[in-house]
């Protein structure tokens, strides 16, 4: 019998607005599991971390070269394995551990939603909000889940839902969707759907590709591994059927797979064992098994650094596009100033008086229920001043640049912007508004006009006076401007507040340039994005221009940074290369940042920036280290199949390299502090380091070939690969010395470590190798070394030196070929 399945129907509650739903009512909400709750992962899951720690393709690679080695019997050849382990341990242990000390600090900055319970308001975690829930919205709160406003008067942004950025109003009945956010006013509204049935979970599952930041480096990583990848099979398995003791077996028609798996010969088995040694040492050399790694741990370790330091990283490749930067945008409240202001005059025009206009003040600011940082001063200054009821109101807002209230019996009066409340001002306003703006300080307008509120507006404003404001600078504000200014970060200062005034407090702090200033008021995005690039203090802004702003810097091809605390600043914030926003910030701008200042210090920046620099520089230093011997690799497995030899190293003869001159040294050059600017791309930047290199040690084993008959050793096939492996090991820990220069005491003691651990590993990795292979019952390890005479050490030698100075040259040619393209660019621009 089929059993019917009934869709659970919850009954609605609708809950006063003032006393909302209560505890009881709220756990059974929990009971039938409509909470807001949903499965978001901070970053990657564990699970995540463990896959992509262990399944990788170089993993796998490696995986199968130990079994080949495990059915040679070849127990010295198989450790290149510890390395493989190694890497994948630390891997996930670092991943894990930036992942708990950001999951923690992902607490701290999780978003609120105020609530009424039992009568009584109350913030929770918006996770925590139940169906049903009253929710009280103010201006810059993010809407947490859909609801229906029950109360009062909202414009809201459906910007990140609909992609138009013009404010839509919200009024009793009308619904607020899940991710959009509230821009100005106050409203009480009840939860009509939560978690999943959201609209904007439904349209986050329906576009699964959220965007994140254009890392270069991960994007050339993976470009190298596919190149890689696609060549290394191919090469390899070339290398095993072009094995000189291979061709002659199937010259003589040998079935392989019958004398070496059915029935085994023992000498077939041994000239096999030599040709999948030579193979696997060819595919080995090929990887650059660190590279990828350390890219995952410098970044984890750089986000770990930074939580210690209340920095929040949303995104590990951030990091590296902050250190990319070279344009930073900023508003000057909250980065130049504290945000923090006081009222300092108030100047009358007319008939009124101070204390009129003062309770006019209060009025007004009382009757929008505005709370942002001006706000906040005027309500400090007007606190013990009586006020006016209002029978209509609007709430500020970016656009506008103003708020207004009609007073009972008293007409209509604004506050704001005195170029968007007024069409005409007298001499005398318009000196004093000047005088007032050239000493920095924050001048508002206050208007009156007898017509009342009519469709979000006020017609026929008059000037009544003048609120004077006294923004606080930050302490360490020239400090941090400076920074960057040394550090060849231009700074642009993006404000919607008068631009003279801007410009005075920005040449305070020593920003460059801001004596050029320029107000946006009526601009059209045409003439905005040209004058993106010609001024460095933009006022009178609004959230759409700021967006235009970025977008032309970007295009002109700066890498930009925004930094955002309001609702005003998320479009600019959306079209950056990295937003950064503060833990102080509303919700909607902390959700669309890449890094949040948990401790609203601006004065974190330059160690963000320091950081992220850091880990780019090093990771390109150390993964030219990591590719010169891929490239060389390469170059010498077709060598040896055009000269149709068999390929000279095995993995054993490549541990000194992958331990000491590749391996430690690119771990504790990546720790190494590097504030250098980043210039060029991942991928060439590399490879002007790692050519030279990876070139001269291929040419160093060339010569072994070149030279062999001269040297005596052409008929003997394991002084040819040791000849070859010192020449081309020496030229590695040369090749270091010189990526090395110019020396400090971090640099030197790299290279003394490298160098030292080298030839440690020369003198007692036969010894340990042999002592294991007799524990485990192996075969009797191949030397990684026979003896050579004293010419073929003066080969070596000579050899080494000759492909230093042509690495030092190459470096040369490089770097002077750069400076002639950049003195072009120069002269052109």
């Amino acid at each position: 019998m089929k059993r019917n399945s009934q869709v659970q129907t919850v009954q609605r509650i609708n809950a006063d607005v003032a006393h909302g739903l209560t505890a009881q009512q709220v756990k059974q909400r929990i009971a039938e599991k409509k909470t807001n709750k949903t499965k978001k992962v901070v970053g990657k899951s564990y699970l995540s971390i463990f896959a992509t720690n262990i399944f990788t393709f170089f993993n796998l690679l490696g995986f199968i070269i130990f079994v080949l080695m495990l059915i040679c019997r070849s127990v010295t050849n198989m450790m290149f394995i510890v390395i493989i382990l190694a890497n994948t341990v630390i891997g996930i242990f670092q991943e894990i551990r930036s992942k708990l000390a950001v999951e923690k600090l992902s607490i701290v900055s999780e978003p609120t939603a105020t609530v009424v319970r039992d009568g009584k308001q109350q913030s929770i975690a918006t996770r925590d909000i139940v169906l049903d829930d009253v929710i009280v919205y103010s201006a810059g709160k993010q809407i947490c889940t859909d609801s229906v406003v029950l109360q009062g008067e909202v414009e809201v942004n459906e910007s990140m839902l609909t992609g138009e950025s013009d404010s839509v109003k919200k009024k009793a009945g009308d619904v607020l969707f899940s991710g959009s956010y509230i821009v100005a006013g106050n409203c009480v509204a009840r939860c009509d759907k939560v978690g999943k049935e959201n609209y904007i979970e439904q349209l986050s599952a329906r576009v699964k590709k959220a965007k994140t930041p254009n890392s270069q480096l991960i994007k050339g990583i993976k470009t190298i591994i596919k190149f890689i990848s696609v060549i290394i099979f191919p090469l390899g398995i070339a290398t095993f059927f072009c094995s000189s003791q291979i061709r002659g077996l199937l010259g003589d028609n040998v079935n392989l797979w019958l004398n070496y798996v059915v029935k085994p010969q023992p000498d077939i088995v041994d000239t096999v064992n030599e040709a999948i040694k030579a193979m696997s040492g060819s595919m080995i050399g090929m990887v650059p098994s660190g590279m990828v790694l350390l890219t995952s741990v410098a970044l984890a370790v750089a986000a770990l650094k930074l939580a210690r330091k209340k920095v929040l990283v949303r995104e590990l490749p951030c990091i590296e596009m902050l250190a990319r930067v070279d344009t930073l945008c900023l508003d000057k409240t909250g980065t130049i100033t504290d945000g923090t202001m006081t009222v300092e005059d108030v100047v009358c025009f007319g008939k009124h008086t101070r204390e009129q206009v003062s309770q006019i003040v209060a009025s007004v600011v009382s009757a929008t229920g505005d709370d942002n940082m001006t706000a906040q001063a005027l309500k400090a200054f007007t606190a013990d001043i009586a006020t006016i009821p209002a029978v209509a109101h609007i709430p500020f807002s970016s656009q506008r640049k103003y708020s207004a209230a009609t007073l009972q019996g008293k007409g209509t009066f604004a506050i704001g912007a005195a170029e968007f409340m007024f069409e005409k001002t007298d001499a005398q306003f318009d000196e004093t508004c000047k005088k007032l703006l050239q000493q920095g300080l924050r001048v508002l307008a206050v208007g009156y006009s007898s017509e009342e509120i009519a469709d979000g507006s006020v017609k026929g404003l008059k000037p009544l006076a003048l609120v004077v404001l006294q923004d606080t600078l930050r302490s360490n504000a020239r400090e941090i401007i400076g920074w960057f200014r040394d550090n060849n970060v231009d700074v642009k200062i993006i404000s919607g507040d008068n631009p003279l005034s801007v410009s005075v407090i920005a040449q305070k702090v020593g920003v460059k340039n801001a004596d050029r200033y320029i107000s946006l008021d009526g601009m059209t995005d045409e003439e905005v994005a040209e004058a993106a690039t010609q001024y460095t203090v933009f006022g009178r802004v609004t959230p759409e221009q700021k967006s235009v702003l970025v977008k032309a810097m970007k295009k002109a091809g700066r890498t930009v940074a925004m930094v955002g605390d309001g609702v005003n600043d998320i479009l600019a914030m959306r079209e950056s290369d990295c937003a950064i926003s503060v833990g102080c910030g509303t919700d909607a701008a902390k959700t669309v940042a890449n890094l949040v200042l948990m401790d609203n210090q601006f004065s974190s920046m330059p160690r963000v920036v320091a950081e992220g620099r850091q880990v780019v520089n090093n990771i390109q230093n150390s993964s030219s280290l990591f590719l010169m011997k891929t490239s060389m690799t390469i170059l010498t497995t077709v060598l040896c199949l055009i000269l149709q030899r068999t390929y000279p190293f095995e993995p054993q003869h490549l541990y000194a390299m992958e331990f000491f001159v590749i391996g430690i040294s690119s771990f504790l050059l990546a720790l190494k502090p590097n504030r250098n600017l980043i210039k060029g791309h991942f991928i060439a930047n590399t490879l002007k380091s790692t050519l030279p290199s990876g070139i001269a040690m291929f040419l160093s084993v060339a010569m072994t070939y070149a030279f062999m008959n001269v040297l005596g050793i052409a008929d003997n096939a394991e002084q040819i690969s040791t000849v070859a492996m010192f020449s081309m090991t020496v030229t590695g820990v040369l090749a270091l010395w010189i990526l090395l220069f110019p020396y400090d005491l971090i640099n030197l003691g790299i290279g003394i470590l490298g160098t030292v651990g080298t030839v440690g590993c020369y003198l007692v990795f036969p010894w340990a190798l042999g002592l294991i292979a007799s524990w485990t019952g192996g075969e009797e390890p191949t030397p990684m070394f026979v003896s050579i005479d004293g010419n073929a050490i003066l080969f070596i030698a000579l050899n080494a030196l000759v492909m230093a100075a042509l690495i030092v040259c190459g470096k040369l040619i490089m770097h002077t070929i750069e400076k002639r393209k950049l003195s072009k660019t120069l002269k052109e621009a």
